[in-house]
C-alpha cells in the first residue's frame, strides 16, 4: 500500500513523476488516489458550495483519461501514448460518487424546501389573521386574531418583522428549488459525460 502515496502522481502514458511510470508498473490503487487526487484540486480550487457545474471539473478530468494525440518528442520516446493520463475505470468510479454525493445534496435540499413550505404555511395563515384583524369592525374581534396571531409565532418572529421573514423564506425557497432542478440537469449531463 506504500505504492499509493509514492506513484499517485505517475501518468498511465508515462508522464507523470516521480519515475515516469506507465500503466503496468502503477499499482492499481495509486491510479484511484490520482484520480481522487486531480478532483479534490479542481474542486478545491472552485470553492464550489454545491454539486452544481461540477459536470465541468468532471469533463475537464475526462480529458486526462483520454490518450494524447499529440506528436511524440524524441526525448519522450518511452512514453506510451495509446493511454491517457489517468484510469477510465476509476474516473467512472469517481462519476458514480460524485451522482451519489449530488442525490445526497437534493435530498437535503429537498427537506429544507419541506421546512420552508412548513413555515410559509403558518406565516400565511398569520398574514391571514392580520387581514381579518384590520376588516374587524369591533376591538374584540381585532383582539381575537390578533391573539391567534402571537400564538403562531416562533422565537425571533412579531408583528413588525414576519412580512420580512415570509419574503426571505420565499426568496430562499425559489432558490431551493432552482438548484434542485439544477443538480438534477447536472446529473444528466454526468451520466452522459460518463458513457463517453
Amino acid at each position: 500500500m506504500l505504492g499509493g502515496p509514492l506513484y499517485h502522481h505517475e501518468c498511465l502514458d508515462g508522464s507523470g513523476y516521480p519515475n515516469g511510470l506507465t500503466k503496468k508498473d502503477i499499482p492499481y490503487y495509486a491510479q484511484i488516489i490520482h484520480v481522487a487526487d486531480i478532483f479534490d484540486a479542481l474542486v478545491t480550487k472552485r470553492q464550489y458550495t454545491t454539486h452544481v457545474n461540477i459536470s465541468e471539473t468532471l469533463r475537464l478530468i475526462l480529458k486526462d483519461a483520454k490518450p494524447s494525440p499529440q506528436s511524440v518528442a524524441l526525448d519522450v520516446l518511452t512514453t506510451d501514448y495509446k493511454y491517457g493520463k489517468i484510469d477510465i475505470k476509476a474516473l467512472k468510479c469517481l462519476f458514480k460518487v460524485v451522482i451519489d454525493d449530488t442525490l445526497y445534496e437534493i435530498s437535503c435540499t429537498m427537506e429544507y424546501v419541506k421546512y420552508l413550505k412548513e413555515q410559509l404555511k403558518r406565516l400565511y395563515k398569520i398574514q391571514k389573521y392580520e387581514e381579518k384583524a384590520n376588516d374587524s369592525k369591533n376591538q374584540k374581534d381585532k383582539d381575537y386574531y390578533e391573539d391567534y396571531m402571537s400564538v403562531l409565532f416562533i422565537q425571533g418572529e412579531n408583528f413588525d418583522n414576519y412580512k420580512q421573514i415570509i419574503t426571505e423564506y420565499e426568496e430562499a425557497l425559489k432558490n431551493r428549488e432552482d438548484t434542485i432542478k439544477k443538480l438534477y440537469r447536472e446529473i444528466e449531463i454526468i451520466k452522459k459525460l460518463r458513457a463517453e
